[in-house]
């Protein structure tokens, strides 16, 4: 921000539909951080340019950052999937423009780790550490229902979860998405490469934000009886539902620790079912959302964000490339 001189400079990347990141900016302003927002889907309303000098953009407003002002880069969702779209040529054209927008939007987050700028969360962490490398994983440390994958197979007969491996959209629009699915694996052509796992018995369903080594918990305040549902992620818009504050049995947080760590991740999102004395893991969204499970006004899961993010110990130093299993 020119003619103000600040001890941290944040780079936030998003889009302009994140209320995480709004909350954020206004956090940054109480506490005195400066701090300068990119909207990717906004693009055209900024000006861009990157030499061998550096970078600088200027928003809509006439503030601006250059490179050498940065001081610590949040990757939170500089993803055009789900934005409105902006106007301009044909679609084609605009698929284009897109791809090319989000690589120099990934350049920047691989001149930000290099740097040591790069802060808690990962841009490659959900394809780095894609679901199955997750389940491998988990299955030494958490009961995990059985999972198989593969293609030109006939499943046992029954019913099972069925998930995709992919967090990209597919078929036309940004709204084209296949979310979890409870079906007969009979049913399941063998020309799909299918991702099906075990119905795990439960009560309830509950989530933990895993922020630089602690834990968040909160489970559903309905059962799934309640819900009339298998798994609450198949029903869109249940992040609307009631969820409440959720205290972790005990040597819970311990082992999410050990578990992001054998990841190398500093950040997540992860699910897990409730069944009595027994938790069972379902999976992490190395980038998920959170915003709806946050005390409005004391916004403690977006202070420890934030905390987070102007550490320079959390930095992604890129030496985790896979996961070891």
């Amino acid at each position: 921000m020119e003619g103000v001189a600040q001890a941290h400079m944040l780079l936030l990347l998003s889009n302009s539909i994140d209320g995480t990141a709004d909350i954020l900016v206004e956090l940054c302003r109480e506490r005195g951080v400066a701090v300068f927002r990119f909207n990717i889907d906004l693009w055209t309303r900024y000006r861009f340019a990157w030499t061998a000098d550096g970078f600088r953009f200027d928003d809509p407003t006439g503030r601006s950052v250059a490179s050498e002002d940065v001081t610590a880069v949040l990757w939170r969702r500089p993803s055009l999937r789900d934005t409105p779209e902006w106007e301009g040529g044909s679609p084609e054209d605009r698929a284009a423009t897109e791809a090319e927008l989000q690589t120099i939007v990934r350049e920047i987050g691989d001149w930000a780790r290099a740097r040591g700028l790069l802060r808690l969360i990962e841009p490659s962490g959900p394809r780095r550490v894609g679901r199955l490398a997750q389940m491998r994983v988990a299955r030494d440390l958490f009961p995990t229902p059985e999972w198989a994958v593969g293609w030109g197979v006939r499943w046992p007969p029954g019913r099972r979860m069925v998930k995709r491996l992919t967090t990209e959209s597919v078929g036309e629009g940004r709204d084209a998405y296949i979310f979890v699915q409870s079906v007969e694996t009979e049913r399941l052509s063998p020309n799909w490469p299918w991702l099906i796992q075990e119905i795990a018995p439960a009560e309830r369903d509950a989530t933990v934000l895993y922020v630089a080594g602690r834990c968040f918990g909160f489970e559903m305040e309905r059962t799934r009886a309640d819900l009339g549902v298998e798994d609450w992620r198949i029903r869109n818009g249940a992040h609307d539902d009631p969820w409440r504050p959720w205290s972790l049995p005990e040597g819970l947080a311990a082992t999410i620790d050990v578990y992001m760590k054998r990841l190398g991740l500093l950040f997540g999102r992860l699910d897990f079912l409730i069944d009595g004395a027994t938790t069972t893991f379902l999976e992490v969204n190395p980038n998920g959302q959170f915003g709806w499970l946050d005390e409005p006004g004391a916004w403690p899961l977006h202070h420890a964000v934030l905390t987070a993010a102007l550490d320079p110990a959390m930095a992604i130093d890129g030496s985790a490339t896979t996961v070891e299993t």
